[in-house]
């Protein structure tokens, strides 16, 4: 076998995508309909808001850092802005939602990595206070409740399809229109990430703390980037999920829980928890194979309790292989330098 072809069989991503494709044959092969194409379109829809989410903890991972608090930024940035595009009496589109969820998803992912860079604590310390935090504000100053009170303009997006099909379970299904969104984030976060000096530093800054310092890169700008994209992506997700998938009310306590979930998706797709090696085919691949288990386990007829087993042991199987792989390629674990006070 060829070199090339042996290094590319060899990917990570391209191992992953074989397992999809196997997985999915095997389960097909118990119900058939299973790989019927409205199952297909079902299961990208499922993985909308959390691939947007996946792709904005990527940046924020390959630094070597970890974050929580992204869900409860999706669960405030889409309630809020409902609350005021409502009592405003607005009667539009998701557009609205983006312009007001976005930047305030942003700037509160950036006061997280600011806290932590300032008081050199992980992010993940600070985090987990903000995700508690929000979830609390959104439970005692905003709405207890869900909210169905939706805006004409809303009304009708959980059925805007690209492409239809009808399907004898499900019944009229298709490719949603959301996931637009989600290929033009993967393209944006792969040109940051390939072709730019900050995309580089974050690689760098993952892989060698004291490597990346040393050329130059600062760790606390890198972190303030990769926080404010996240949470940029993390209240997308937030608005979008509210009508692409399948809720169409808004949740005070939307995402709770899945935090987890998402970074497990993360990590099976290759990225590193340590930093310093992840990618965007991965975290598609790896919110995917995530579905594709979790949905077929339903369609074998297996309890929703064993998913979360099934979800965990592959979890902790693909930690040990990353942290073996990392070995092979003479790597280390990711340090944070912020508590060492690198990198400012």
């Amino acid at each position: 076998m060829p070199r090339l072809t042996r290094k590319f069989l060899g990917r990570h991503e391209v191992i992953l995508f074989l397992a999809v494709i196997a997985i999915s044959v095997i389960i097909g092969l118990f119900n058939r309909a299973f790989l019927s194409v409205a199952t297909i379109f079902e299961i990208l829809r499922g993985s909308i808001p959390y691939a947007l989410m996946g792709l904005g903890i990527l940046p924020v991972l390959l630094l070597g850092e970890v974050d929580i608090s992204f869900v409860g930024v999706a669960a405030t940035t889409s309630l809020v802005a409902h609350t005021l595009l409502h009592d405003f009496g607005y009667a539009g589109g998701i557009g609205g939602y983006i312009l007001i969820a976005l930047p305030l998803g942003a700037a509160i992912a950036l006061a997280v990595g600011l806290i932590s860079a300032l008081f050199r604590l992980p992010v993940f310390a600070v985090s987990l206070g903000f995700w508690l935090m929000l979830y609390g504000f959104n439970l005692f100053f905003i709405s207890p409740e869900m909210r169905f009170d939706l805006p004409l303009g809303l009304v009708g997006f959980y059925n805007h399809f690209l492409i239809k099909v009808q399907d004898p379970i499900v019944g009229e299904t298709g490719l949603h229109v959301a996931v637009v969104y989600v290929v033009l984030a993967a393209v944006a976060i792969w040109l940051v990430l390939r072709h730019t000096v900050i995309g580089r530093g974050f690689y760098i800054m993952g892989g060698n703390r004291e490597v990346a310092v040393r050329t130059g890169y600062s760790l606390v700008k890198l972190l303030c980037v990769a926080m404010a994209v996240n949470g940029a992506l993390a209240a997308l997700a937030g608005v979008l999920v509210l009508q692409c998938a399948y809720k169409r009310f808004f949740d005070p306590i939307l995402f709770r829980g899945a935090e987890l979930y998402v970074i497990a998706a993360v990590v099976i797709g290759g990225t590193s928890i340590t930093g310093g090696r992840g990618s965007v085919i991965g975290v598609l691949l790896g919110v995917v194979f995530v579905q594709v288990i979790t949905r077929g386990l339903i369609y074998l007829g297996v309890e929703p309790t064993w998913q979360q087993l099934v979800v965990g042991c592959m979890l902790v199987v693909f930690f040990i292989l990353t942290s073996l792989r990392a070995r092979l390629l003479g790597g280390h674990p990711g340090r944070s330098g912020l508590t060492r006070g690198e990198g400012k």
